[in-house]
């Protein structure tokens, strides 16, 4: 899940992922006391890492369009800058739920300026 991504990748690696989980939810910890286990700690910091890159993934995976410094090459367009949106994610019943929500322009809307004169070229 690189800079440049494609949907086949984004599938890929949440295939990677899921076994990456499934295989660290076969392992248990022979302490099962929490106090100073430093193994333990390591297990609950590799569940977050999985799951902040499953998040990463699925985020990249809903967004059709190349956007800053991300390049999808299956969708290579970055769209018009006035259909913006950012990804929201969030938790709900141990599902991640994606979804794009529109930019709102309050102070400066795409093809206006702040700058007077001939500061700036707008095209």
């Amino acid at each position: 899940v690189g800079i440049i991504r494609n949907a086949q990748g984004l599938a890929a690696a949440l295939s990677d992922l899921d076994a990456i989980a499934e295989e660290l939810g076969r392992h248990s910890l022979a302490d099962a006391s929490r106090t100073f286990n430093l193994s333990w700690h390591d297990w609950l910091n590799l569940k977050s890492l999985i799951e902040a890159s499953e998040a990463i993934v699925q985020a990249a995976a809903a967004r059709a369009e190349s956007r800053g410094a991300h390049f999808r090459d299956d969708f290579p367009g970055s769209g018009p800058l006035e259909r913006s949106a950012y990804t929201s994610i969030r938790v709900d019943g141990g599902r991640l739920e994606v979804a794009m929500k529109p930019v709102v322009f309050t102070r400066v809307k795409p093809g206006e300026t702040l700058l007077k004169g001939d500061e700036i070229l707008v095209h």
